[in-house]
């Protein structure tokens, strides 16, 4: 039997309580056009919140276990939703029932319907693979009336080739537990119906904003208040995730409100389908990205393509006044301190990259070495271009005489590690007052116009003579001087008669 359990949920008066099928339904509208699959709260609260705000109507399928926390909404964020004219529905089901038989599933795909977006996600697992398996195998039924964009999102270490023949043994022996259950699909990607967009993230942070629990302050109200982390990284970036080596993704961190929102806009067609897997991380900025920003990262990672696809590997857009002093810090600072980075030293086989020099011009030249024949040979290089308009890392060749003269198809080892610090790298360099964001340039400054001269009946009749009002002093008599007109009279000491 299907089951939700919403606190603090507070419909309008034209919402319907429904317990028809074994569900429980808190309705605001008839329509939908988005579903999110997800656990109570998390990311999968962000992109149904998201979504819903954005005036779509969406369809939040809950799935929880004895451990889950029930849903609450904030009444700020329903008042949100209904002043943008979306609307929010909320039905669940706990993780036995999703697993040990079809009826569940078919009272998931009757409510959910037919629709043009679907979100599925596991933050809220634990990593437990009884819920991961239960949330597949009701992304597999729900995606079946989905006929837009199917949106998955997992960590970097999540569903990966290696674990797929792991999981689905796994799945096969909790099926055998459980008679007539059904078949669990070894990955999240692999349960939906049509092409889904994969969108990795690091490690999570953040509250949801719809929740009644978040606050912008740590701790409260302070003397000398603590932004959270919601507000201070709110820059984003989105680069190819290269699924053969996931630990290059192992230092990125990702806000909930990101990889949600992200989610969101794909989900509503409100930005373009990535064709490769993603991975959205948190840069350090308070400036909130906007639709056109979004659009403008998938369609970079786009143009770079996936690890080997060309030799452009990074480019990011800056204001740079002084290209030299960028590119000192990058070859004395930066450099140095990333080849010592655990994920660089680690390499043991074929190239790895060795040191960093400064070229001419505001460039920075980073060198890989492999030993053949005992010998250390320049193998590959990688080329960073600071520039007035930002910076720009391409792959180079490595030593002609050598035989090594031709830039490689292949990634060299290690450079997808470069390439994801070198994101972290350009939001150091803002903070460092060695670079400035473009988005800087693209606000305008509004024109100020001078405030209208406002025509009184005074200015109009200048004919008419207003007299003047005699001064009056502010004082009173006693502080202007004047005496009393009759003497006070004193009683004398130890005499009752009074004296003039």
């Amino acid at each position: 039997m299907l089951v939700s359990a919403v606190a603090g949920f507070v419909p309008n008066q034209q919402s319907i309580v429904n317990r028809k099928d074994g569900y429980v339904t808190a309705r605001m509208a008839q329509s939908s056009s988005v579903v999110v699959l997800s656990p109570p709260g998390g990311v999968g609260e962000v992109a149904a919140f998201e979504a819903a705000r954005r005036g779509s109507s969406v369809k939040w399928f809950v799935v929880s276990d004895e451990l889950s926390s029930s849903v609450s909404l904030s009444p700020q964020c329903l008042d949100q939703i209904s002043s943008a004219s979306g609307s929010l529905e909320l039905a669940g089901a706990s993780v036995e029932d999703l697993i040990t038989g079809d009826e569940a599933l078919l009272a998931a795909s009757k409510w959910c319907g037919a629709a043009n977006g679907l979100i599925c996600t596991y933050d809220g697992c634990d990593d437990a693979e009884n819920y991961k398996a239960a949330i597949r195998l009701a992304a597999q039924s729900l995606s079946r009336g989905v006929s837009g964009a199917q949106v998955a999102v997992l960590g970097c270490s999540d569903d990966l080739d290696d674990d797929a023949e792991e999981d689905s043994g796994i799945a096969g022996a909790l099926g055998s537990f459980f008679r007539d259950s059904p078949t669990v699909p070894p990955t999240l990607t692999k349960a939906l119906s049509s092409s889904p967009c994969a969108l990795r993230h690091g490690e999570l942070f953040g509250k949801p904003e719809s929740s009644p629990e978040f606050s912008p302050l740590v701790g409260g109200l302070r003397r000398e208040p603590i932004v959270t982390e919601e507000y201070t990284m709110r820059r984003v970036r989105a680069d190819p995730f290269v699924i053969s080596n996931p630990q290059a993704f192992s230092s990125v961190r990702t806000s909930r409100h990101a990889i949600g929102e992200a989610a969101a806009l794909i989900a509503t067609s409100s930005i373009a389908l990535p064709k490769d897997s993603a991975c959205i991380s948190s840069q350090t900025g308070t400036q909130k990205v906007s639709v056109e920003e979004w659009n403008e990262s998938f369609e970079r990672m786009r143009e770079s393509g996936a690890m080997g696809k060309g030799s452009s590997l990074f480019s990011q857009e800056m204001i740079v006044d002084d290209t030299e002093r960028l590119a000192d810090w990058l070859a004395t600072k930066w450099a140095p301190a990333v080849l010592r980075t655990y994920d660089i030293a680690a390499i043991r086989f074929g190239g790895r990259p060795v040191y960093a020099k400064k070229m001419d011009s505001g460039m920075v030249e980073i060198v890989w070495q492999e030993l053949v024949d005992f010998q250390s040979r320049v193998v590959g290089r990688m080329i960073l271009e600071v520039s007035n308009s930002g910076i720009e890392a391409k792959r180079g060749p490595g030593d002609a005489s050598d035989g090594f003269g031709s830039i490689s198809a292949k990634p060299l080892p290690g450079e997808d590690v470069l390439v994801n610090r070198l994101a972290d790298a350009a939001a150091q360099a803002v903070d460092k007052g060695l670079a400035k964001k473009k988005a800087l340039l693209k606000a305008t400054a509004k024109s100020v116009k001078p405030a209208p001269v406002r025509v009184t009946s005074l200015e109009s009749s200048g004919a008419v003579d207003v007299a003047a009002k005699e001064s009056v002093p502010e004082t009173g008599p006693r502080k202007a001087g004047a005496r009393r007109s009759t003497p006070r009279r004193r009683k004398a000491a130890g005499n009752d008669k009074t004296e003039p």
